[in-house]
């Protein structure tokens, strides 16, 4: 599918905002078959709005402290004026580009052993580029695998139910509608090898096709409603409810679990020891950050990866396994 018409806009997000730190988040594994892409100052991604597909690329336009995105929204046939002022809105909740973060910033000048890291990346958000089905999807393949491991069985899928779109010269590939796959045989998923995750991906498929859940009526929700509604999808329990209450929903007071693999991490991050008790990671950055605890963690957790773009750091490289 060519996107060869083209209506451009300007966003100012609330300062402070970090373009970079914002669109691109190097923790994030990377796939072959490309949903989005990133270069300093530039970011691209396939964005699926309802049913139609777009492209979007954004530039910098601005600074920290005078933020401007210079926006364009690629298409093919006609966009109506409604059309578009959904796509800005649509944007602005994805990338968080009207959350005032005055109260998390004051929090972070107290903290005097992260404070440079929360400087150096002061306005960053986070963001929730894709809709909750394809977030699902990818959560999906992430669970019990090495991030290799990951990519493979993402790879697969893209490549078997995607669909390709090209816009400003690239290409890249969309993730599917749930409806495409809530018919699928469940044995043509596993020969794509992924395992019990065919029959995940299968149900929730057709939970979103069945519309049991509305993605916008989620975000109106407070936190433990929203957790009680994401908990009624096929294979969604607590944990991924938590992830996802911070990763799609926006809520930064979710510190509430640590898991197997993210605690050795967290131990070096925070105390630069092999392994201290979860309990103490938590009730500290609770203590310390309180309704910010998830977004405090995401600042330090995206920092080290930032840097391992650039120096090799052994101990993390041993957990992360790629």
């Amino acid at each position: 599918m060519k996107l060869n018409l083209t209506k451009s806009f300007i966003l100012f997000p609330k300062s402070p905002f970090h373009f970079d730190g914002t669109f691109h988040k190097p923790s994030h594994f990377p796939n072959n078959l490309k949903l989005e892409d990133w270069e300093p100052g530039i970011y691209w991604q396939s964005l699926r709005i309802g049913k139609r597909l777009f492209g979007l690329k954004i530039k910098n336009g601005g600074t920290t402290a005078k933020p401007k995105l210079l926006a364009s929204v690629f298409y093919k046939g006609s966009l109506s004026h409604n059309e578009l002022e959904g796509i800005k809105k649509e944007i602005s909740w994805r990338f968080e580009l009207d959350q005032d973060f005055r109260a998390f910033n004051a929090l972070a000048k107290n903290d005097k052993r992260f404070y440079p890291v929360f400087k150096k990346w002061m306005g960053m958000r986070n963001l929730s580029q894709y809709t909750l089905y394809e977030l699902l999807i990818i959560a999906v393949v992430l669970q019990n695998a090495t991030v290799r491991r990951s990519q493979q069985m993402l790879d697969a899928l893209i490549s078997k139910y995607g669909i390709k779109i090209e816009f400003d010269k690239k290409v890249f590939y969309a993730i599917w509608l749930p409806e495409d796959l809530s018919k699928t045989k469940e044995q043509e998923l596993r020969d794509l090898r992924i395992g019990y995750r065919a029959k995940f991906i299968k149900r929730l498929s057709g939970d979103f096709a069945n519309k049991k859940i509305d993605e916008f009526q989620l975000r109106t929700l407070d936190k433990e409603n929203a957790k009680k509604e994401l908990i009624k999808l096929y294979g969604i329990g607590p944990e991924s409810a938590r992830i996802l209450l911070f990763e799609a929903l926006h809520h930064y007071d979710v510190f509430d679990h640590i898991a197997p693999w993210q605690h050795k991490i967290y131990s070096m991050l925070f105390y630069n020891k092999k392994l201290v008790p979860t309990n103490t990671i938590q009730k500290d950055i609770l203590r310390q950050y309180g309704d910010y605890s998830m977004l405090t963690v995401h600042y330090i957790w995206e920092d080290i990866f930032w840097r391992r773009k650039h120096e090799k750091i052994d101990w993390l490289e041993k957990e992360i396994r790629l």
